[in-house]
């Protein structure tokens, strides 16, 4: 009788039992296979997770973390020199209307121009050379432009007499021009109780108020131009870290002190981009509120949840990483994963916030050609609150830009809107703008410096 090895039998009985079969191969691989692709699909969404948590820290720190301004960069390229024009490689900046200065040399050399004035050939445009504040020459080679068109400081600039004083802001010692009205230098008189308070923006420096101190002068007002925690030569906050204007209204605040205290009756506030945020900020959140008479707000930073998100989807970040970039700037948890030692409040610098809490007469420029700060935000708390502001959009006019594109009309709305507001008639009379004309010739002593 053959033997059949896959199974026994009893002699003795009935009973037959088999052995069991083996699988087949596919059975048997089905829960390692499980197993493998639950694993790599928790890998995948672990990485993804990661990379998504890696992404909205990345987006978040990017504006909080302090910096100077590309001031540096040298985004225009110098094709030909001549005693009285320049030719430039015809680009975004180099094309734009209004006024352009150029800086080589880290600001060895320092050239103001006029308004495009030709097309030398299909790739470069042709600008008037007005003035050079240094003495080392423009040499054909890249350049970097100067937005505040101006350089140095107010008395180099401009050659009013500036003081050097400190601010003592609830972080330390803050750096800041004053700029005392002069009868002699032409400024109207009686108005030197008003001080206006001048915040630049985001990575910037104080050199960018040069472009309103001389109206400022000549309507008999006293400038202070300020630094924030952060700045380049100022102390650092706790974190190190801005906070978007949460946090640097106390320094206005600490200047608005300091006026009162040198005998300031009112105070106007003026402010560019992330300076205006502060400015408003200040004005709702000063406690002394009573002696702000107006803000002037350049390209203001009302809404920083819209410009994140602006600059979130132009760099096409998907809507799940701004969000978490969100979250880490304004929950407790979130702060410490990006440094801050408190979340931001972003809810309370929104244009339905401001609309609310608003009580000054405001004149707000926006440049509607502004790829940094959406004007959309402003063009909203303006429409919320027409009875306090006076709203001016700039055409073809980039961030901060509204007085290059056109000196005269912006020195002329803002002396009308100054003159009227503070009721200055009678001391100022009709005021000729622009007050330091953009081609007027250097000063003995200036300098091309950024501060």
């Amino acid at each position: 009788m053959t033997r059949d090895l896959s199974r026994s039998r009893r002699t003795t009985g009935s009973i037959v039992r088999y052995l069991p079969r083996p699988p087949r191969p596919d059975q048997a691989r089905w829960p390692e296979v499980a197993a493998y692709g639950a694993v790599g699909a928790a890998s995948m969404f672990a990485l993804s997770g990661g990379l998504l948590t890696v992404g909205a820290r990345v987006m978040a720190r990017l504006p909080l973390v302090p910096r100077e301004t590309l001031r540096g960069r040298r985004d225009v390229a110098v094709r030909a020199v001549y005693p009285d024009r320049v030719h430039l490689d015809d680009t975004k900046a180099a094309r734009r209307g209004g006024v352009l200065a150029l800086r080589q040399g880290g600001g060895t050399v320092h050239v103001r121009l006029g308004p495009v004035d030709g097309r030398p050939t299909p790739t470069t445009v042709s600008r008037p050379r007005w003035a050079d504040d240094t003495a080392e020459p423009l040499e054909v080679d890249r350049a970097a432009s100067n937005g505040f068109f101006w350089a140095g400081t107010p008395q180099t600039a401009h050659g009013l007499p500036t003081e050097e004083v400190e601010i003592d802001s609830p972080v330390g010692h803050m750096p800041a021009w004053l700029v005392r009205p002069e009868a002699a230098d032409g400024s109207a008189g009686g108005n030197e109780n008003t001080w206006a308070i001048l915040i630049h923006g985001h990575g910037s420096a104080r050199g960018e108020a040069l472009r309103v101190i001389p109206l400022l002068h000549r309507l008999g007002l006293t400038s202070l131009t300020i630094t924030y925690r952060n700045d380049v030569g100022a102390p650092s906050s706790a974190d190190r870290m801005h906070h978007l204007g949460a946090a640097e209204w106390e320094d206005t605040e600490a200047a608005i002190d300091y006026a009162l205290a040198q005998g300031a009756r009112r105070i106007v506030l003026v402010g560019w981009s992330m300076g205006g945020g502060i400015a408003l900020r200040a004005s709702v959140r000063s406690a002394h509120r009573d002696r702000i008479a107006a803000l002037v707000l350049d390209s203001p930073a009302v809404d920083w949840q819209d410009i994140l998100v602006h600059h979130a989807t132009s760099l096409k970040a998907p809507a799940p990483m701004r969000q978490l970039a969100l979250w880490m700037m304004t929950s407790q948890i979130g702060a410490r994963m990006v440094r801050l030692h408190e979340p931001l409040a972003l809810h309370e610098m929104t244009p339905p916030f401001y609309a609310e809490h608003l009580t000054h007469p405001t004149l707000l420029f926006h440049a509607l050609d502004d790829e940094t700060v959406p004007p959309e935000p402003s063009r909203q708390l303006a429409a919320l609150r027409p009875d306090l502001i006076e709203f001016v959009p700039f055409e073809g006019a980039s961030h901060t830009r509204e007085w290059n594109r056109d000196p005269a009309r912006y020195e002329r709305l803002l002396a009308d809107y100054l003159v009227q507001t503070l009721g200055l008639e009678e001391s100022v009379g009709r005021v000729e703008v622009p007050v330091r004309a953009p081609a007027a010739p250097a000063l003995e002593g200036s300098i091309g410096l950024r501060l």
